[in-house]
């Protein structure tokens, strides 16, 4: 089919979906489309979402189409409509599960040299297939079958790729070289339901961030230093929160604790947790570690901290050596609470730090921050939403009645779909985490939309 077919019936579909697909201009279609940018990517996702959705023949043909295409952008905006589709209407994406298995195969080597492409096809498979299905089987096939042929060694790609192993198998054992073995194994004994003796297994070695696994090796701190932090938690609740956090060292917190003293230590745990040689501590015998320069499994942090103002805390990305987590350990001790929060600003500087800095503007689109941006986001606060970037004075009111900025992304809804839009090809897992009385329907929807996870840090916060 020519391309000039393609693009007509997805203009027609635009105009007759009864799905709404939003930041959608089907006059725009024809001439983005030969860009080799980013943009192509929304592009094909908002005029490839209807097809999926309605799914008739005409329809599946453009988007297989797509999915052939030899540009990335075009074959993962195909890709995210697929997965989209999926989620918005089970088995809606199922049908091209033959397509997006095929785009795991060595023939499309060209196109993985975008690790964005690899990031976006592990993304959908893992929404196309669920536990004990054919599907599974085949998505598992194609995983391990993708491993050996590209010799993967990007942490990132690895840890997605464990994650949906894990959601379909149950097995915690990472994918290497060395483990494919267990992975053939598995495959194998599924297939033909004949046990024998399973290779050892490898466990997982990402990083613990704030009781969660980190994904990648390119790690955003997202810290709430608004005026409410400052307080202390409950008496009453300290045995609570203590037993959330075996892992610090109460004897030498602050009496009373605060949030915010919980929140740096916490964070100043993390922080160790990234050093090089951390997961194997008990066998450092006291001696530092280092990376090599081409240390596949160098890490490197950030730190943003957000009250009305948002600020580039560490300056962008700090290398996870011995030596900076010390220093940046030691800065975060002096971290004081003030003013507003602004969840608005926060995600946006989050989403939008790279290797040459921070950039706000249309950052869903920068290729800079696609390719060198955040893996996973940490993102942690105490309370709701009262200022944003687009807040010019504190005229409106919350759901309580207190007085807020006035701002459109004071909104819960809106903040969760500024999030969902910056990360639809970035893939970058948020965790959240609430302290006290917090908006946990926020912290749960931006974990939950991006692949998170969500933990509630609940605890009576005494206001004085």
């Amino acid at each position: 089919m020519h391309r000039q077919l393609v693009l007509a019936l997805a203009a027609v579909a635009l105009l007759f979906a009864p799905l709404a697909v939003t930041h959608v201009d089907a006059r725009k279609v024809g001439p983005v489309l030969v860009k080799d940018d980013p943009s192509e990517a929304f592009e094909t996702f908002n005029s490839m979402l209807p097809l999926v959705v309605n799914g008739d023949d005409a329809g599946n043909a453009a988007v297989r189409e797509a999915l052939d295409d030899k540009s990335p952008w075009i074959v993962i905006g195909a890709v995210e409509a697929v997965r989209q589709g999926e989620v918005s209407k089970s088995g809606k994406g199922k049908v091209y599960l033959p397509e997006v298995l095929a785009l795991m195969d060595e023939k499309h080597k060209k196109l993985h040299k975008e690790e964005i492409v690899t990031v976006n096809v592990i993304a959908c498979l893992g929404a196309l297939a669920v536990v004990d299905t054919p599907q599974a089987l085949q998505v598992v096939q194609a995983i391990v079958d993708w491993q050996k042929w590209s010799e993967n060694e990007v942490v990132r790609l690895r840890h997605m790729a464990e994650k949906v192993l894990f959601d379909l198998t149950g097995d915690d054992c990472t994918l290497k070289a060395e483990t494919v073995g267990f992975w053939e194994w598995w495959i194998r004994n599924k297939a033909n339901a004949q046990p024998d003796k399973a290779p050892e297994k490898k466990s997982k070695t990402a990083p613990i961030l704030f009781k969660e696994p980190a994904v990648g090796t390119r790690i955003c701190f997202v810290i709430d230093v608004s005026d409410s932090m400052k307080w202390p938690i409950n008496e009453e609740d300290l045995p609570k929160i203590k037993k959330l956090t075996p892992h610090l060292d109460w004897a030498k917190m602050p009496e009373p604790c605060s949030a915010m003293d919980l929140a740096k230590a916490e964070l100043m745990h993390s922080i160790d947790a990234l050093k090089p040689g951390a997961e194997n501590a008990d066998e450092k015998d006291g001696k530092s570690t280092k990376w090599s320069k081409n240390d596949p499994e160098r890490r490197y942090f950030s730190i943003i901290t957000y009250s009305q103002e948002v600020v580039n805390f560490s300056g962008g990305w700090i290398e996870a050596s011995e030596k900076n987590c010390n220093i940046w350990k030691a800065k975060v001790e002096e971290l004081e609470p003030d003013s507003y929060t602004n969840i608005h600003g926060a995600i946006l500087m989050a989403m939008g730090l790279h290797d040459k800095g921070v950039k706000t503007d249309n950052l869903e689109l920068d290729k800079e921050c696609v390719l060198t941006g955040a893996h996973t986001i940490v993102f942690l606060t105490d309370g709701y939403a009262t200022w944003s970037n687009d807040s010019t004075d504190r005229t409106a009111q919350d759901q309580f009645g207190n007085p807020v900025g006035n701002g459109e992304y004071i909104s819960r809804e809106k903040l969760v779909e500024l999030a969902v839009r910056l990360n639809r090809f970035r893939k970058v897992v948020i965790n959240t985490v609430g302290i006290g009385n917090h908006d946990k329907e926020l912290m749960r929807d931006l974990a939950k939309q991006t692949g998170g996870s969500y933990q509630n840090w609940y605890c009576r916060i005494v206001y004085k």
